[in-house]
């Protein structure tokens, strides 16, 4: 017999090995649209892309898992944002927030770490990558400008 089953989950752990410990770390992210009373939270993290050398930013807008013929995979609808570049000035790496309707599928196992993305302000209109007083230095490590 035959089962197919969607599980829906509203967070989900990643491990990754810490660039500077050398040990394995995790983190933690968010997929809900109601969070402690506060109303949407959907957090962002580091994906592998494809060819295995690239890696893009998104906002993670759905977990879930489907079984079928006895294998169960973890897959996640995500938002991805456009990598500009590193600002000379500041040194975050810019991003650029792409329509509200277009939505990508992946494996859960793709994403590499979550990370944080801080909105526009009125003194700088793009996304920025907080990155520069994280303790580890994954993202100059694999030279992302």
């Amino acid at each position: 017999m035959l089962t197919e089953q969607v599980i829906t989950y509203h967070s989900c752990r990643v491990t990754y090995d810490c660039q500077v410990t050398g040990s394995k770390q995790t983190d933690i992210f968010r997929s809900t649209n109601y969070w402690r009373k506060e109303g949407p939270r959907y957090d962002c993290v580091l994906v592998q892309g494809w060819p295995r050398s690239s890696v893009f930013f998104a906002r993670v807008l759905g977990l879930f898992s489907v079984s079928h013929h006895n294998q169960t995979h973890g897959l996640v609808i995500l938002q991805p944002f456009i990598r500009k570049h590193r600002n000379k000035v500041t040194g975050y790496i810019e991003l650029e927030e792409v329509s509200k309707g277009r939505y990508e599928f992946g494996f859960i196992d793709s994403i590499i770490r979550a990370v944080h993305i801080l909105p526009p302000t009125p003194k700088n209109n793009q996304f920025v990558v907080q990155d520069l007083v994280d303790g580890d230095m994954y993202l100059r490590f694999i030279n992302m400008n």
